[in-house]
């Protein structure tokens, strides 16, 4: 049965933090790496699903009420999991 391509957490976390669904501006990425303890940078790389989403930060964003650190890692796992997936059936 194929599965559907989760999402990258960094995408929601964009919606959720720095832009609505209208892509309107919410917060600056460097605001809500400073709330969350972060260099502006990593967010970044993040939001743009170019680097995982790390427990610590996780858990910084459970801090300041951004949804459960559990949420964020499963999250991570299931995308990382399919695109493991994707790699290995295309070898």
């Amino acid at each position: 049965m194929p599965m559907h391509k989760p999402s990258h957490p960094g995408r929601i976390l964009r919606q959720r933090l720095i832009e609505d669904e209208d892509g309107q501006k919410i917060n600056s990425v460097a605001t809500v790496a400073e709330q969350i303890g972060c260099h502006r940078n990593t967010l970044n790389r993040v939001i743009n699903g170019s680097a995982s989403l790390t427990p610590d930060m996780a858990l910084a964003l459970e801090l300041i009420g951004a949804g459960k650190a559990e949420f964020w890692l499963a999250m991570q796992a299931s995308y990382d999991l399919f695109q493991l997936r994707q790699a290995r059936s295309a070898a």
